[in-house]
């Protein structure tokens, strides 16, 4: 073959982990860390993941996309599921059949669809025979969902879904994004065994949540103030966990939580404040809705002995089973 000649795959798959968000969140939307001397967050990839698997269409000049719908296109422009259709346009591909299978639903707060977009940007790279690091990976992702898509988001999720692992992510004024591994198994198995996760049953679209928490963010400096603490924050967090100091963990986690419901009024509503108080009440030392917020899973720092007045308490719910998942995105098939 030809030196640099592209030589496509037939079938190939990618699995990418989705995440759960510790204190940081919202930090990582460009128009707060450019203004505001960078921003920070600690999160960390689990072992829920976003499947995407990638076949050639007998078809070259139409594509076949299946996720919770099922599209036959015959150009870009006709695909309905935005994700898809930025990748397409930004890989320059066609005449495929794209296949989406995710372990959690989408609209739960665990980045899915950040996952879905790492995975699919890693999977289309793979069909065409190239490698791709793990920052280009989630640049490409941002650049899809920030810049062509301008969706109202940050950039927390593309790049927990393409490293994988319990990870310190600063966010530079200059655009540049810097991921620092925790990689203390002790630290890591302390913190798995204080965290309990409720599925609150609410399952929804973030995008009016997270639009206005744009927007609000804009206004300037009330909500800088909230977001500055938030992220200053991390670095405590960080250190507590690493002392294995749960308490100062959990008031870290609420005093976050508590600005959080501050930057839009979508975050959270009465059913989830009364979740959380109750949880409290029951042991916890602080906690916060996943993702944008309203819905999803309500994540709790709580110790290991108080764990099943929790799950007393809230036992009509189902509860996250979860590991950490160290590896990120990665490629799984090809034939």
């Amino acid at each position: 073959f030809e030196k640099n000649k592209i030589i496509m795959k037939n079938f190939v798959a990618t699995m990418t982990p989705m995440r759960i968000s510790f204190v940081g969140g919202g930090s990582d939307f460009k128009e707060f860390y450019k203004k505001n001397n960078g921003g920070a967050v600690l999160n960390a990839a689990i072992d829920k993941y976003v499947y995407i698997i990638i076949n050639k269409y007998h078809d070259p000049n139409k594509c076949l996309l299946k996720y919770s719908k099922s599209e036959i296109v015959n150009k870009i422009g006709d695909i309905k599921h935005p994700l898809i259709k930025g990748c397409l346009r930004k890989m320059k591909i066609w005449g495929l059949d794209i296949n989406s299978v995710a372990d959690i639903p989408a609209g739960t707060g665990l980045g899915s669809s950040s996952s879905f977009t790492v995975g699919l940007i890693n999977a289309l790279e793979y069909y065409k025979g190239r490698s791709v690091s793990k920052i280009n990976l989630a640049n490409k992702a941002c650049d899809i969902e920030l810049e062509q898509l301008k969706l109202p988001t940050g950039k927390q999720d593309q790049f927990a879904a393409s490293f994988g692992g319990l990870n310190l992510i600063e966010f530079k004024p200059s655009g540049k994004t810097v991921v620092k591994k925790i990689n203390n198994t002790k630290v890591k198995d302390f913190l798995k065994k204080n965290v309990l996760i409720i599925n609150t049953g609410f399952i929804k679209k973030n995008k009016i949540v997270l639009t206005e928490q744009v927007n609000n963010i804009k206004k300037g400096k009330e909500f800088f103030n909230h977001l500055i603490y938030m992220r200053d924050s991390v670095y405590e967090f960080k250190n507590s966990l690493e002392r294995k100091d749960m308490q100062s963990c959990g008031e870290i986690l609420d005093e976050n939580w508590q600005r959080k419901k501050e930057l839009a009024k979508g975050i959270s509503n009465n059913y989830i404040n009364d979740m959380y108080d109750e949880s409290i009440k029951c042991g916890a030392l602080g906690g916060k809705i996943l993702g944008a917020g309203g819905r999803g899973y309500l994540m709790l720092i709580c110790p290991e002995n108080k764990k099943h007045l929790i799950k007393k308490k809230f036992n009509k719910f189902n509860f996250l089973n979860f590991e950490f998942d160290n590896k990120g995105s990665r490629r799984i098939l090809k034939i």
